[in-house]
Protein backbone atom coordinates (compact mmCIF):
# COMPACT_ATOMS: atom_id res chain seq x y z
CA UNK A 1 0.00 0.00 0.00
CA UNK A 2 1.55 3.28 -1.06
CA UNK A 3 1.54 6.33 1.19
CA UNK A 4 0.22 9.70 -0.09
CA UNK A 5 3.67 11.26 0.11
CA UNK A 6 5.26 8.32 -1.72
CA UNK A 7 2.81 8.71 -4.59
CA UNK A 8 4.12 12.18 -5.23
CA UNK A 9 7.75 11.02 -4.81
CA UNK A 10 8.16 13.01 -1.61
CA UNK A 11 9.67 11.50 1.53
CA UNK A 12 8.19 12.23 4.98
CA UNK A 13 11.40 13.98 6.02
CA UNK A 14 11.21 16.24 2.98
CA UNK A 15 7.61 17.14 3.79
CA UNK A 16 8.58 17.94 7.40
CA UNK A 17 11.45 20.11 6.17
CA UNK A 18 9.10 21.95 3.83
CA UNK A 19 6.64 22.59 6.66
CA UNK A 20 9.43 23.97 8.86
CA UNK A 21 10.70 26.17 6.03
CA UNK A 22 7.21 27.57 5.46
CA UNK A 23 6.37 27.85 9.14
CA UNK A 24 9.48 29.77 10.24
CA UNK A 25 8.67 32.95 8.25
CA UNK A 26 5.06 32.78 9.45
CA UNK A 27 6.24 32.56 13.06
CA UNK A 28 8.64 35.49 12.53
CA UNK A 29 5.80 37.61 11.10
CA UNK A 30 3.53 36.66 14.01
CA UNK A 31 6.17 37.62 16.57
CA UNK A 32 6.91 40.89 14.73
CA UNK A 33 3.31 42.05 14.38
CA UNK A 34 1.70 40.47 17.45
CA UNK A 35 4.39 40.41 20.17
CA UNK A 36 1.81 40.93 22.92
CA UNK A 37 0.08 37.71 21.84
CA UNK A 38 3.29 35.65 21.74
CA UNK A 39 5.25 37.01 24.73
CA UNK A 40 4.40 38.53 28.06
CA UNK A 41 5.32 42.20 28.31
CA UNK A 42 8.47 41.70 30.41
CA UNK A 43 9.69 38.99 28.01
CA UNK A 44 9.20 41.27 25.03
CA UNK A 45 10.99 44.10 26.85
CA UNK A 46 14.01 41.86 27.52
CA UNK A 47 14.27 41.03 23.81
CA UNK A 48 13.92 44.65 22.74
CA UNK A 49 16.54 45.71 25.31
CA UNK A 50 19.18 43.77 23.38
CA UNK A 51 18.83 46.26 20.54
CA UNK A 52 18.86 49.31 22.84
CA UNK A 53 21.60 48.51 25.35
CA UNK A 54 22.47 52.21 25.81
CA UNK A 55 18.88 53.47 25.93
CA UNK A 56 18.05 54.89 29.40
CA UNK A 57 14.50 53.59 29.00
CA UNK A 58 15.86 50.04 29.26
CA UNK A 59 18.44 50.79 31.96
CA UNK A 60 16.82 48.55 34.57
CA UNK A 61 16.65 45.63 32.14
CA UNK A 62 20.16 45.98 30.70
CA UNK A 63 21.88 46.70 34.04
CA UNK A 64 22.87 43.08 34.68
CA UNK A 65 24.21 42.50 31.17
CA UNK A 66 26.07 45.82 31.03
CA UNK A 67 27.73 45.08 34.38
CA UNK A 68 28.56 41.59 33.13
CA UNK A 69 30.23 42.96 29.99
CA UNK A 70 32.32 45.34 32.08
CA UNK A 71 33.38 42.47 34.31
CA UNK A 72 34.29 40.26 31.34
CA UNK A 73 36.35 43.04 29.75
CA UNK A 74 38.15 43.76 33.02
CA UNK A 75 39.62 40.26 33.09
CA UNK A 76 41.63 40.78 29.89
CA UNK A 77 44.04 37.92 29.09
CA UNK A 78 44.95 36.36 32.44
CA UNK A 79 42.40 37.89 34.81
CA UNK A 80 42.71 39.62 38.16
CA UNK A 81 42.91 36.46 40.23
CA UNK A 82 40.32 34.38 42.02
CA UNK A 83 41.01 35.96 45.44
CA UNK A 84 41.51 39.55 44.35
CA UNK A 85 39.86 41.97 46.78
CA UNK A 86 38.38 44.07 43.98
CA UNK A 87 35.84 42.67 41.54
CA UNK A 88 33.22 44.53 39.56
CA UNK A 89 29.75 44.12 41.03
CA UNK A 90 27.41 42.03 38.84
CA UNK A 91 23.90 41.19 40.11
CA UNK A 92 23.42 37.44 40.58
CA UNK A 93 27.05 36.77 39.67
CA UNK A 94 26.93 33.47 41.54
CA UNK A 95 24.08 32.17 39.36
CA UNK A 96 23.25 33.29 35.82
CA UNK A 97 26.32 35.50 35.45
CA UNK A 98 28.99 33.26 36.92
CA UNK A 99 30.78 33.37 33.56
CA UNK A 100 31.41 37.11 33.99
CA UNK A 101 33.07 36.39 37.36
CA UNK A 102 35.15 33.60 35.80
CA UNK A 103 36.24 35.93 33.00
CA UNK A 104 37.28 38.67 35.40
CA UNK A 105 39.05 36.24 37.72
CA UNK A 106 41.04 34.11 35.26
CA UNK A 107 40.77 36.09 32.04
CA UNK A 108 40.47 34.98 28.45
CA UNK A 109 42.85 32.05 28.91
CA UNK A 110 40.84 30.74 31.84
CA UNK A 111 37.57 31.12 29.92
CA UNK A 112 38.97 29.06 27.06
CA UNK A 113 39.96 26.31 29.52
CA UNK A 114 36.56 26.35 31.26
CA UNK A 115 34.62 26.25 27.99
CA UNK A 116 36.96 23.57 26.66
CA UNK A 117 36.25 21.41 29.70
CA UNK A 118 32.48 21.94 29.41
CA UNK A 119 32.36 21.10 25.72
CA UNK A 120 34.65 18.10 26.30
CA UNK A 121 32.11 16.72 28.79
CA UNK A 122 29.28 17.42 26.34
CA UNK A 123 31.06 15.72 23.43
CA UNK A 124 31.99 12.73 25.61
CA UNK A 125 28.32 12.44 26.54
CA UNK A 126 27.34 12.40 22.87
CA UNK A 127 29.97 9.83 21.89
CA UNK A 128 28.86 7.61 24.77
CA UNK A 129 25.34 7.69 23.37
CA UNK A 130 26.49 6.95 19.82
CA UNK A 131 28.43 3.91 21.05
CA UNK A 132 25.57 2.61 23.17
CA UNK A 133 24.39 -0.88 22.30
CA UNK A 134 20.72 -0.06 22.90
CA UNK A 135 18.46 2.78 21.75
CA UNK A 136 17.48 3.83 25.27
CA UNK A 137 21.11 4.58 26.13
CA UNK A 138 21.47 6.55 22.90
CA UNK A 139 18.34 8.58 23.62
CA UNK A 140 19.42 9.33 27.19
CA UNK A 141 22.90 10.51 26.22
CA UNK A 142 21.66 12.51 23.24
CA UNK A 143 19.09 14.27 25.41
CA UNK A 144 21.64 15.09 28.11
CA UNK A 145 24.10 16.34 25.47
CA UNK A 146 21.45 18.61 23.92
CA UNK A 147 20.39 20.00 27.31
CA UNK A 148 23.98 20.61 28.36
CA UNK A 149 25.05 22.19 25.07
CA UNK A 150 22.02 24.50 24.93
CA UNK A 151 22.55 25.57 28.54
CA UNK A 152 26.15 26.49 27.80
CA UNK A 153 25.27 28.39 24.61
CA UNK A 154 22.32 30.27 26.12
CA UNK A 155 24.23 31.19 29.28
CA UNK A 156 27.16 32.53 27.23
CA UNK A 157 24.71 34.46 25.05
CA UNK A 158 23.18 36.04 28.15
CA UNK A 159 26.59 37.03 29.54
CA UNK A 160 27.74 38.45 26.21
CA UNK A 161 24.46 40.34 25.70
CA UNK A 162 23.51 38.57 22.47
CA UNK A 163 20.57 36.74 24.06
CA UNK A 164 18.00 37.95 26.61
CA UNK A 165 18.39 37.04 30.28
CA UNK A 166 16.12 34.04 30.88
CA UNK A 167 17.68 32.49 33.97
CA UNK A 168 19.63 29.64 32.36
CA UNK A 169 22.60 28.54 34.45
CA UNK A 170 26.10 27.48 33.39
CA UNK A 171 26.41 23.71 34.02
CA UNK A 172 28.63 22.70 36.97
CA UNK A 173 29.56 26.31 37.77
CA UNK A 174 26.43 28.30 38.59
CA UNK A 175 24.94 28.18 42.05
CA UNK A 176 21.41 26.90 42.56
CA UNK A 177 20.29 23.60 44.03
CA UNK A 178 17.75 22.36 41.49
CA UNK A 179 19.82 23.09 38.38
CA UNK A 180 22.99 21.57 39.84
CA UNK A 181 21.13 18.53 41.18
CA UNK A 182 19.47 17.79 37.83
CA UNK A 183 22.75 18.18 35.94
CA UNK A 184 24.55 15.73 38.25
CA UNK A 185 21.65 13.29 37.96
CA UNK A 186 21.96 13.52 34.17
CA UNK A 187 25.70 12.83 34.40
CA UNK A 188 24.89 9.81 36.57
CA UNK A 189 22.59 8.47 33.86
CA UNK A 190 25.29 8.95 31.23
CA UNK A 191 27.84 7.15 33.42
CA UNK A 192 25.36 4.30 33.86
CA UNK A 193 25.03 4.00 30.07
CA UNK A 194 28.82 4.08 29.74
CA UNK A 195 29.37 1.36 32.37
CA UNK A 196 26.70 -0.94 30.93
CA UNK A 197 28.23 -0.70 27.47
CA UNK A 198 31.86 -0.97 28.50
CA UNK A 199 33.42 -4.31 27.58
CA UNK A 200 35.31 -6.13 30.32
CA UNK A 201 38.47 -8.20 29.90
CA UNK A 202 36.37 -11.39 29.91
CA UNK A 203 33.97 -10.34 27.11
CA UNK A 204 34.48 -12.03 23.75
Amino acid sequence: ESRPGAARGQRPGARAGKLRAEGAPALAVAVGFFPDKIFKNYQYQRIMALFHMEDPAYADITLQQNKGLISIGAGRIFGRGMFNEYHNYVPKAENDFIFSYIAESIGFVGCVLVLGALFAVAIKTLTTGLRSQDKLGTYICTGVFAAMAWQIIINLGMNLAVLPVIGVTLPFFSGGGTSALMMYLCVGLVLSVYMHNKKSLFDH
